[in-house]
Order: structure tokens, then sequence, then C-alpha cells
């Protein structure tokens, strides 16, 4: 556990101290403390082992072929499309949001801003950059402060976030979140076939993945569209930071997983029966593989 000092500077307080008023603080984390924060989640997380995370990219460059919808397309086609784009592109930022159980507040929440994409040597998608930067991203600080990719994917895989099986993950449509994580884990491209690819997320991120997107699939047709959408109808609000900043939307996303859960998992087992290990979008070829 790190030192009383080092915790209170960074707003952690063991489980038993968080109280009701606790304010969350999202920890901005850049190259130059990159290795203290992630010495705070390293004894955090036997304390919060429930993480929910979002990523942000510099949009989408390949389209499906033939102008056909993606809700027409197979599980593996709508996976050779996130590959073709995961492979091309960058990962900007990660967000981290850990809580101490399925039902407890968000306690701890950082934001990694990583380094490698500069728009004007890499490709992308001008009108997702654009909105990102609108948002408060600044491109050119994650260039000259952000925290190098193998860094991450080193310091990531020494933090006991992941090949830990007591840890469970919260996303929202989080296909391409865990394509950029496992392709920064793995440092190369994304391998071939799908059930290739579910493989290797259950080996880093283990049997308790939860797609909230796909939880929304068994709450009486009551929920619908994007992550805000959703937690508007359920009266969820933000608690901290902006929209389409990485933490921020990690914290909405566990916040509006709480919500779900208690209105329509009630029933005990009932969320890891219908929804473990199954990822939005992959769904046929995942609940093979996974569930």
């Amino acid at each position: 556990m790190p030192s009383q000092d080092f915790a209170t500077a960074a707003g952690w307080r063991p489980k038993q101290q968080l109280h009701h008023d606790h304010k969350l603080q999202i920890q901005e984390v850049w190259a130059d403390n990159v290795d203290r924060e992630f010495t705070l989640i390293r004894a955090a997380i036997e304390h919060f082992p429930y993480v929910s995370m979002d990523t942000e990219f510099p949009g989408v460059i390949h389209r499906p072929g033939n102008a056909k919808h993606p809700a027409a397309m197979t599980p593996a086609e709508r996976y050779a499309l996130i590959k073709a784009n995961v492979d091309a592109l960058h990962l900007i930022q990660v967000g981290l949001t850990l809580a101490a159980s399925p039902t407890a507040p968000p306690a701890l929440a950082f934001q990694i801003n990583l380094r490698e994409f500069d728009p004007r040597l890499h490709r992308h998608a001008p009108d997702s950059v654009a909105l990102l930067a609108a948002s408060g991203l600044d491109l050119a600080a994650h260039r000259a402060r952000g925290v190098s990719a193998r860094a991450l994917a080193a310091l990531l895989m020494s933090s006991g976030l992941v090949c830990n099986p007591d840890v469970a993950w919260v996303t929202f449509h989080s296909a391409y979140d865990f394509a950029y994580l496992v392709k920064l884990l793995m440092g190369r491209k994304l391998p071939r076939s799908l059930p290739d690819f579910l493989n290797l997320v259950r080996v880093y991120f283990g049997p308790e993945v939860y797609d909230v997107k796909h939880m929304m699939r068994f709450c009486a047709g009551a929920l619908h569209g994007g992550l805000e959408r959703v937690a508007a109808a359920l009266q969820v609000q933000r608690a901290a930071g902006r929209c389409h900043q990485a933490a921020s939307d990690s914290v909405l996303t566990w916040d509006t997983f709480r919500r779900i859960k208690s209105l329509y998992f009630a029933k005990e087992g009932s969320l890891q029966h219908l929804c473990a290990g199954v990822l939005f979008g992959l769904e046929e070829d995942a609940s093979k593989l996974i569930r």
C-alpha cells in the first residue's frame, strides 16, 4: 500500500475510508508521472478489482465494402474491419476507472495520454480528431509529454490489471477499445482471425468482461443508442470530466453499468450468465468461445 501522503495526494483512500461525499478526481497520466501512478494502481487493484475502460483514437479510415451496413455484417466481417482500422491507426488515450464492487461508486480514475499519434504524419479521420480537440485533448501536449505505447504496455503487464482473473472489466461498445489494448499489449498487429482475437481478450482481461451495449439487449427494449443517450435515459449524470475524454467516459460507463445492473440484473448470477465475456457486435462467435 502507498504511503498515506502519497495516497492522499493522488486522491486514494482504502475502501473503508471512502464516504458518500468523496469527490472523484481524474488523475492525468503523462510520461513524467506514469511510474508513480502505476505504483498507485498496483497498490489499489486489490481493493478495487472492478475496472471500467474507455479509449480515444483517431476515428476510422476503413469502411465496409459494397456499402454494406454494419448491422448486416457477420462478426467475422466486423472483426476484419476493426483489425484494418486498428492496425493502421494509433491509440491516443486510455481511461481507467476503479471500483470496489459491482455496486460501489467509482473510487479512482486515470487518464493515460499517449504520444505516438501525430495528425501531421499519421492517417486519421479529420472529423474525429477535430471532435477530440474540441473536447479538450491537446494533441501537441500528447506528442511532447505523452506516455509511449511500449512503456504503457510494460506497465500494464506488471500492474495487476491484466492477466488477473480476479479483475472484472466494464466497457461500452468495446470491440475497438479491446482491439487497441490487445495490439498495445502484443506490440504488433492484431491476429487475423476473430477466434484468435477473442482468445487474447480472455487471456489478457479474463472471463469477466462486460460490454454495457451488449447488456442493453436484456433490458426489455428500454435502452437504445450511445453512452450519452443511455446514461440520460437512466438519469445517470457525468461525475467528472468531459465527454469524448477517455477517463470521463470510463466513469460514466461505470455508473451506467451500476444502474443497469441494479434495475435489470438483480437476480444472483444473471449478469454473469447472460453477459460475461461477450463483446457487442462479436456476440455469435464470442458466445461459442468465451462463455
